[in-house]
C-alpha cells in the first residue's frame, strides 16, 4: 500500500522566493503518481494564481481539494478556485461551509477519520477546545517512505495529529510534516523531530521554532517557501 511519488510545491506560504508572491496564508499543491490535490488556498486569489503560473500548475487538473480549517488565510483562495475549477470536490471539518457552495465549489463535511482517495486520508475533525475551532489534517503513504502528514496550522497540537495518523493508517513510519505548526512548545517540536525523518515548518510556524529546529535538528529541517518544491 501506498504511492510511488509526489510532489508538494508550496503555492502560498508568508515567506516566497525572489520572484513569487507571499501574504499571511497557506497554500499546498500536492501532485502524486494517482492524484492531484490543493491543500488550503492561502488569504487571496491573487497570490495564488500568480504562483501556480509562475509554477506552470494547473489547477484545472485537480482531482480534489482539501481545507483544513475554517480560517480565512486557508480558504480566502477558493474564491478563485472555485472560477477556474467549478465544481471540485472539497473535503472540509465541520463548520459553516455556504461560501465555498457560494464559490461553485462541492464542499464535503468529515466528521471521523476516513480515506478519501488512494492511499490518503483525512485524519478526521480534531477539537481545538479554547474555540470549539475544528481542523482536520491529511495524510497519505509513499512507498518504502512512509507517512507524509500535511498540517494547515497544527490548532490541536502535532503530537495529537501524529498520532492520530499514525492510528488510522496503521503505518508507524513518518516520513514528513509538512506545514503550519501555529508557533509550538519546544516539547511539541521535540516529538515532531523524534518521529519524523523531515520537519517542514511553513505559515504560522514562527520564527523561534524554525531556529530551533535548525540548531537542534538540522539535518530533519527543510525550509521552504512560497516557489519552492520537494519531490518524494
Amino acid at each position: 500500500m501506498g504511492l510511488g511519488s509526489a510532489y508538494i510545491y508550496v503555492l502560498v506560504d508568508n515567506y516566497s522566493r525572489e520572484g513569487f508572491l507571499s501574504e499571511w496564508g497557506l497554500s499546498l499543491y500536492i501532485e502524486s503518481n494517482e492524484w492531484r490535490a490543493l491543500f488550503d488556498s492561502g488569504t487571496s486569489g491573487e497570490v495564488l494564481r500568480y504562483n501556480t503560473s509562475r509554477l506552470g500548475i494547473d489547477l484545472t487538473k485537480l482531482d480534489f481539494a482539501f481545507l483544513s480549517h475554517h480560517h480565512g488565510d486557508h480558504y480566502g483562495g477558493f474564491k478563485y478556485v472555485g472560477q477556474v475549477c467549478p465544481s471540485l470536490t472539497v473535503y472540509i471539518p465541520p463548520g459553516g461551509y455556504g461560501y465555498l457552495e457560494s464559490w461553485g465549489l462541492r464542499p464535503i463535511v468529515i466528521n471521523e477519520p476516513q480515506q478519501i482517495s488512494s492511499s490518503a486520508w483525512s485524519t478526521g475533525p480534531l477539537r481545538l477546545c479554547l474555540w470549539g475551532l475544528r481542523e482536520h489534517s491529511l495524510v497519505f503513504i509513499i512507498k518504502g517512505k512512509g507517512l507524509v502528514i500535511v498540517v494547515g496550522c497544527s490548532h490541536p497540537g502535532l503530537k495529537v495529529i501524529i498520532d492520530r495518523s499514525i492510528n488510522i493508517t496503521g503505518v508507524s513510519k513518518v516520513y514528513m510534516v509538512i506545514g503550519g505548526f501555529h508557533e509550538p512548545r519546544i516539547t511539541q517540536l521535540d516529538y515532531v523531530a523524534s518521529k519524523a525523518e523531515y520537519v517542514v515548518p511553513l505559515h504560522c510556524s514562527g520564527v523561534r521554532a524554525r531556529e530551533y529546529l535548525a540548531r537542534k535538528y538540522p539535518t530533519k529541517l527543510l525550509t521552504l517557501r512560497a516557489g519552492d518544491k520537494v519531490r518524494i
